[in-house]
Formats: structure tokens, C-alpha cells, sequence
């Protein structure tokens, strides 16, 4: 048995609960870095004459960065500034900076390292920092990115991972200036990372500074470096990486077998070099190959300048390559798997040179490079025109002139919208009604006012909650938390004590508000809303956040929420304790039905200070549209009710077709929702058994899945009713079902709303409820039967359906109900005047 198992077995969970903020201090090099990180980011000035870079995750001083850092370092205006480098291998540093007494170099990721990412004004990153940073107000931070893209990134990617991208998205909005060569580029760099109109920066649309290290490069240096001699010319084979992050594809055997073939049939004018992706390199050392390489200490730009024939496929270099006029030849065997796997922007056989399936091809544009040169004379300067518009080696120059100097720019502009901004937490995205009804309004919001964005935590690999996520509208923006928090040993003993015992003065609130501002960057958010209300850290995230408003919902009677017992555990006793205390501290609290706010309000009116202006309702919006679309198919759509409480009670089940759809000749009663004790299947199977017993043809459909799952199933058994109640699992479309059943029943003890109600009234279904406060908001006028929360009552209302004894006074005005949801939204969530 290892150690942790033991430990769990021996010492008793609140010892362990207490105890693991330590735990982590001592074991965990990261807890520690963060800590020194957050001890500079909250004591330290920061440094006005200090500029931090950043190339590639500190594998080199290349690229944009350093075509910066150069240009300063010869500028006499900058003479008494301090320049800090992050560097991974220092002993790759390289001899003519390593002595000098303005440049300090850092070990990435090291102590050191956070402290000087803390306090430096000048942050300069061609990639994206870590996880733990967080720019500070008075830090001017500078992302250069490093090419325009021809292969996808971001969301854009084939085959990507859903969150792969969240910390260059994290970065950019924490930029107050992203860098661009091009138009182009900012376009794909701020839409595929999903903050296009929320990034509050500027863009600044004035060329690459790493290009203009191809003006002035020293070739004749550099043939000298790379030991090529003056009268041979330089083919350089450029290929990107394959793969993804942390699974990148080992190429090196391949490209060494191409690079001898093309050597041994060009003759002896050229000579191939190989510059292979970062990312590549250590294949090539592996295999002993890396003589084949030019060395990472070179930076890119400055060898095109000394390159006749550049050799690529999907990488960027190519666009940097062009104010050479010289002949570019993409090298694509693999097009169709990466077109598959990846994807670029752009066809590849419309780029500004021919398109090489195979070696040979590649060597046979080489021996007639006259003829390709003018086949693809007018696409190489149409790229030219719309991609290399700066390309003059001023670039720099005007980057200096705008970041350090303050100087207007007409190639400086904002992408931000002055749409209203909404931030929602929405409780998980689990099969459940919080789900459902959060879906329905984003579907539902006026787009043209606002600006909504969805944040939740990023590591969550359940494939329901990305089922449901794809259901959101594409308007909607996601943000995804990576990493933890920035905190001191103090900081996190007092979020264990809080979140422990409930008590608000515990509370470690800078720390709170410094994970908010570490998620959402720069962004500023007018309106912060808790939609899933059962989440502490959540809760936490938006009562210490930043907004003009603020709103938590209550989706249930949270008093019996904090009392109810599943499986013999209370799973909300202790998170609610929490969140109750918080409550005071928004705007609005509000419920989901007006009855539910007169049960919340007589309970817990107690923690909020100001409760007659804060507590309040907002009905569930219902996207009614969608459900009379989906009755006539089995699509996927979400539609249970309840919260986020962890897997045992979100127990998912594939939409299934092993139970047997309903006949005619029968009556069919159903119910939908998650098999957990508030909605009391039990208290429900015991009524049908009393109806069934004086009627041969009804049946009972359950549909959902939960902890009771097995219990109930037994119950049927035991009642002898398995040919009549049918258990389908979680259904994400159950409105094909439900629009062929008779008769919807809810047996629940207690309800926010019961949204299930909703969607059976907007397929004119008669519906039966016990006598609750929730429910009862949706058909006490006379939209459906409402009975005696017990055995007898629902065994009463389900017989008078049956015999024809009860039909509904009203028909449910879905489109005036949805109207009123949507306008209590807007007045009572989104009005910031108020």
C-alpha cells in the first residue's frame, strides 16, 4: 500500500484538510515559486527602468525579443535601463551579452525569475508566461507573437484539446499591446484564441522587429558562424513541428534522408542546412543528429538573410522570407494528414511557390528554379502587398517609439467593443436543469448590447460537460482557469480555514481578488454573475471580483440543499455554509421562481445585509424553440435539473434506445430529472404501483440518471413493475420521448423552479406536480394539476389524468413566458444604473 493510501486510511480527513497547505509548501517546488512571486507582485515597486524578456519559453535569445533587446541596447537613451533575460540553459548564453553589466540573465522558471517577472515595467514575451503571472497595473506588458500564421492555431485546430490554448489566451489579455506584422494576423491571433472584442489592449499593426534583423545582418559573419564558405549559396529546409504539445512527432530520420537526397542531386553550388522547430531539436540530439541543424542560438531572421532557396511547408517563415524576392518551395508529403489533423488557413496550393509532394519534386524545382521563380511571380508579390507591408526595417523603431516612448501611432488600434460585459460561472455544465436554463438564455441574450463570456475551470475532462459547452451560443466567449493560486502560506491557511468553517473574517480576500484578475486579465467585466450558486471557490471568484454588479442564483430551496443527505452524506452542507456567507456581498441574490424566493428569503435573509433590495427572482429563460424542433428527433439537448455536486451525483449515461417507446393503446406517464432523494422516483413508484394495480395498460418512463440509480431500479423490481417502469438513462434529447408520453409527473419534495415543468408545457402536455413552491410558480394557474406532496396525492392526480378526469383550465404562453424571463434578466442582472 503506498504512502498517500495509508495516510488516507490512518489520519482522519480534517487533520488532512488542515494540514495540506503546509503539505504543499514543502513538497511542491511550484507552491514555493508562486509564493515568492506573490511576496514580490505585493511588496516590491516595480522597476521603471527594468525590461524583462522572453523568447520560445526561454529556450533562446531569438525572435522578436531580441531584435528588441538589440536595438535598446544600442539606442543611448536606453543606457541606464537594466535588461533581464530568461533563459533555460544559461550556459547557451550568448559570449558578447554575457558580461555586460546592463543584462542580467534568469533562470526560467526559477525564484529568481519570478521575482524579476514581478517587478520589471517592461514585459516583453514572444509566447506567453507562466500560469502564476499576472501583469501589474503599473507593468506595460508587450506580446510579439512570432509569425503569421498559416497553420491553425487556437480553437481553430482540428483535433485540439478544448482548453489547449487557455494560457496564450490568459497572455493576450493581460497584453496591453499584441504585435502584429500584419492585419491578417491579429485577426487569426485574437478570433482562434477567443478574445476577440473582450481584449482591452491595443494591437499594434507595425511589422515584425525579428524581420528587420534580416536588413541588417552581417553575412558575411554568419556564412563565417555557420562555416559555409562566400561562393556557396544556402538552401535552407525549414520544417515546422508535427504533433501536438508534449506529443511532438520525431521527423528527424526523415528530414536527414531528404537533406542527404537533395545535397547528392543539386551539385556542388548549395549546400542544405536545416532549421528545425524548437520544439524538434531534441529528436535530433537523440539521434546524433544535430550537426545537421543550424544552432537555436541563431536567430532565424538574420540566417534568411544569407539564404538563396528556402525549403518549408506549414511554418510562418515563409512570410518573413518574402522581402527576399527569393524562390520559396513548400515541402508538403504529409498535406492531406495535416490538413486532417491541424489545418491551415490558407490552400496550400495557393501559396507563393509550387507545392512538393515528394523529395524528388522538391529537387526538380531546384534544378529549374528559373522557371518556377516566374510561374509564381504575381502570387509572390500579391503576398508581398497584403503580409509584408512594414517590412522595411523600421519596425522596431516604430515599436520603440510607441511602447517606450509614448508616441501616437496610426497603425496602433482597439478591437475591444463598448458592449455591456457579462462574466458567468454557469455550475459546471453537467447534465442537470442549471444546465439547461443557462443555455436557454445564452441562446436567447441580445448580442448587439452584449458581450458575454463564460469562465469555468479548465481541467475538467467529462465528455458531458463539452457536450453541453458545444450547445452554448457562438457568440459566447470561454475562459478557463489554469493553474492556482498566487498565494503565501498565510494566504492559503486562511482559504482552508474559511472554506473549512464558513467564517467570512477568515477570509483571505486580496487573494481572492488576485485569482479573478490572474483568470481574467485585463479584461474589465461590467457584470459578474454566479449562475451555478453552489460553488465556494466560484462564489468566492465573484463576491471579491471586480464589477459594477454582481448576482448569485439560487436554484432551489438552499436551506433543505443544506440539510439533505445523499447516500448518507451531506455533499452541500459544508460549501454552502461558505457560500451563504458570501451572499451579502452581491447585488442580487436571487431565486429561480417567485415562491422559491419567499422560502429563501424566510431562510436566509439572516446573512445578507440590505436582503429587501438584494434578494430577489428571475425566472428560468426557456429556449422554446429549440424544444419544438427537437420533439420530432433524437438530437442531443440537455434538460435535467439540479446542481453541481460532484460524479456521484452526475452519473451520465449515452442517450440509449434499450427500453421500449410508448404505444397508443397504452397510457404513459414520465418523468424527468435526476435520480437523487429531493425528487423522491421512490415516493413516485410507489404511487404508479397503486394506479397500475387497477389499470393493465399504463407505464411508467424515468428518464435520467443519479445516486439512487440501483435503489430505484430494485424498488421496481421488488413492486414487481419491471414490464411497466422503463429506466432510459440520461437522454440529451428526451423531447422525442416526451412528446409521445401522455402525461408529465414530478414527485420532488423540493424545487428551485422545476425548468422539466416548463419544457412539458411548451409541448402541451398535461403535467402533474406535488404541492411545492417551485413548481407551483410554473402551473398554480391552472397550466397543470398540482396534488398533495405524498404517495396518495400523486396516485390520486395520476388516475383523474388517466380517466379523463382532468384537463388543463390554460394553454402555457411559451413565447410571453420567455419574454418575461428574458426582461426580469435585463432589469433585475443586467441593469448597472441601478
Amino acid at each position: 500500500m503506498g504512502i498517500r493510501k495509508i495516510i488516507r486510511k490512518t489520519v482522519p480527513y480534517d487533520i488532512r484538510f488542515l494540514l495540506n497547505p503546509l503539505r504543499k509548501h514543502l513538497l511542491h517546488k511550484s507552491f514555493r515559486i508562486r509564493a515568492a512571486y506573490t511576496k514580490a507582485w505585493e511588496t516590491t515597486p516595480v522597476i521603471d527602468n527594468m525590461i524583462f524578456y522572453e523568447a520560445y519559453h526561454g529556450r533562446s535569445m531569438t525572435g522578436n525579443p531580441f531584435a528588441i533587446f538589440t536595438y535598446l541596447l544600442e539606442d543611448p537613451s536606453f543606457r541606464d535601463y537594466q535588461h533581464i533575460w530568461a533563459i533555460s540553459d544559461l550556459s547557451k548564453i550568448p559570449n558578447q551579452y554575457r558580461n555586460l553589466k546592463n543584462v542580467t540573465f534568469v533562470s526560467y522558471h526559477s525564484q529568481e525569475y519570478a521575482r524579476y517577472l514581478a517587478t520589471a515595467k517592461y514585459l516583453i514575451n514572444d509566447t506567453s508566461f507562466p500560469a502564476y503571472f499576472q501583469k501589474r497595473k503599473d507593468q506595460i506588458y508587450t506580446n510579439t507573437w512570432h509569425g503569421t500564421p498559416l497553420k491553425t492555431l487556437g480553437m481553430d485546430i482540428k483535433n485540439r484539446g478544448v482548453t489547449d490554448h487557455k494560457n496564450i489566451q490568459r497572455n493576450f489579455l493581460f497584453a496591453d499591446f499584441i504585435v502584429s506584422p500584419n492585419k491578417y494576423t491579429a485577426e487569426k491571433l485574437l478570433k482562434s484564441h477567443d478574445v476577440n472584442s473582450i481584449y482591452g489592449g491595443k494591437i499594434l499593426d507595425t511589422g515584425y522587429p525579428r524581420v528587420d534583423l534580416m536588413y541588417k545582418a552581417n553575412k558575411k559573419e554568419l556564412k563565417r558562424i555557420l562555416a559555409v564558405p562566400e561562393n556557396k549559396k544556402i538552401i535552407l529546409y525549414a520544417p515546422t513541428w508535427r504533433g501536438k504539445l508534449g506529443k511532438e512527432e520525431d521527423q528527424s530520420k526523415r528530414i536527414q534522408k531528404d537533406v542527404k537526397k537533395i545535397q547528392e542531386n543539386i551539385g556542388s553550388d548549395y549546400l542544405v542546412l536545416v532549421k528545425s522547430h524548437y520544439y524538434a531539436t531534441k529528436f535530433f540530439k537523440e539521434q546524433g543528429l544535430e550537426h545537421l541543424c543550424v544552432p537555436d542560438r541563431i536567430d532565424t531572421n538574420e540566417l534568411l538573410s544569407v539564404v538563396d532557396v528556402l525549403i518549408t511547408d506549414y511554418s510562418s517563415i515563409f512570410f518573413e522570407f518574402l522581402p527576399t524576392k527569393k524562390p520559396i518551395l513548400f515541402y508538403a508529403y504529409d498535406a492531406e494528414d495535416y490538413q486532417r489533423e491541424r489545418g491551415t488557413y490558407m490552400e496550400m496550393d495557393e501559396l507563393p511557390g509550387p507545392l512538393c509532394m515528394s523529395v524528388n519534386q522538391v529537387i526538380d524545382c531546384i534544378q529549374d528554379l528559373d522557371r518556377v521563380t516566374n510561374k509564381y511571380n504575381d502570387v509572390y508579390h500579391s503576398f508581398l502587398n497584403t503580409f509584408c507591408y512594414h517590412d522595411n526595417g523600421q519596425s522596431t523603431a516604430r515599436l520603440v517609439d510607441t511602447i517606450f516612448h509614448g508616441k501616437v501611432s496610426e497603425d496602433l488600434f482597439s478591437v475591444e467593443t463598448n458592449k455591456t460585459k457579462i462574466l458567468i460561472y454557469g455550475g459546471g455544465f453537467l447534465n442537470n436543469g442549471i444546465t439547461s436554463s443557462l443555455i436557454s438564455l445564452l441562446n436567447s441574450i441580445d448580442y448587439e448590447k452584449y458581450d458575454v463570456t463564460l469562465i469555468d475551470h479548465g481541467t475538467n475532462t467529462k465528455k458531458m460537460k463539452w457536450n453541453n459547452m458545444e450547445k452554448v451560443n457562438n457568440n459566447v466567449h470561454h475562459i478557463f482557469r489554469l493553474g492556482t493560486w498566487n498565494a503565501s502560506l498565510i494566504d492559503m491557511y486562511r482559504h482552508t480555514l474559511f472554506f473549512y468553517t464558513g467564517m467570512q473574517k477568515l477570509a483571505p480576500i486580496k487573494m481572492y481578488k488576485r485569482e479573478y484578475e490572474r483568470m481574467v486579465g485585463n479584461t474589465n467585466f461590467d457584470i459578474g454573475i454566479d449562475f451555478g450558486g453552489y460553488s465556494p471557490f466560484w462564489a468566492s471568484i465573484f463576491a471579491f471580483g471586480h464589477f459594477k454588479r454582481r448576482s448569485i442564483y439560487l436554484h432551489s430551496d438552499m436551506e433543505k440543499e443544506l440539510h439533505k443527505v445523499v447516500n448518507n452524506k451531506y455533499p452541500h452542507r459544508r460549501n454552502l455554509k461558505v457560500i451563504f456567507s458570501l451572499y451579502t456581498l452581491f447585488d442580487k441574490v436571487l431565486s429561480v421562481s417567485k415562491l422559491t424566493h419567499e422560502q429563501n428569503w424566510k431562510n436566509l435573509k439572516t446573512f445578507i445585509t440590505d436582503y429587501e433590495k438584494k434578494m430577489d427572482y428571475v425566472i428560468n429563460a426557456i429556449d422554446y424553440k429549440k424544444i419544438l424542433n427537437l420533439k420530432g428527433d433524437r438530437s442531443e439537448f440537455q434538460y435535467e435539473f439540479g446542481e453541481e455536486i460532484g460524479p456521484e451525483s452526475a452519473l451520465h449515461r449515452e442517450s440509449t434506445s434499450d427500453y421500449p417507446m410508448p404505444k397508443a393503446t397504452d397510457y404513459n406517464f414520465i418523468t424527468i430529472g435526476r435520480l437523487s432523494p429531493e425528487k423522491d422516483h421512490h415516493k413516485l413508484i410507489e404511487s404508479f404501483s397503486l394506479v397500475s394495480a387497477n389499470n393493465s395498460n399504463v407505464k411508467l418512463y424515468i428518464v435520467g440518471d443519479g445516486a439512487l440509480k440501483d435503489h430505484l431500479i430494485q424498488h421496481v423490481k421488488t413492486k414487481n413493475l419491471h414490464d411497466k417502469v422503463f429506466f432510459t438513462g440520461h437522454l440529451d434529447n428526451p423531447y422525442n420521448l416526451l412528446d409521445q408520453c401522455d402525461c408529465f409527473v414530478l414527485s420532488s419534495n423540493y424545487e428551485g423552479q422545476a425548468i422539466v415543468l416548463l419544457e412539458a408545457l411548451v409541448l402541451g402536455k398535461p403535467t402533474i406536480s406535488t404541492d411545492i413552491p417551485g413548481p407551483r410558480s410554473v402551473i398554480e394557474d391552472g397550466y397543470g394539476l398540482i396534488v398533495e406532496n405524498s404517495v396518495s396525492g400523486l396516485a390520486n392526480g395520476m388516475s383523474q389524468c388517466l380517466n379523463g378526469n382532468y384537463v388543463p383550465n390554460n394553454r402555457f404562453d411559451y413565447e410571453a413566458y420567455h419574454n418575461e424571463a428574458l426582461n426580469m434578466f435585463y432589469d433585475k442582472v443586467c441593469n448597472i444604473e441601478d
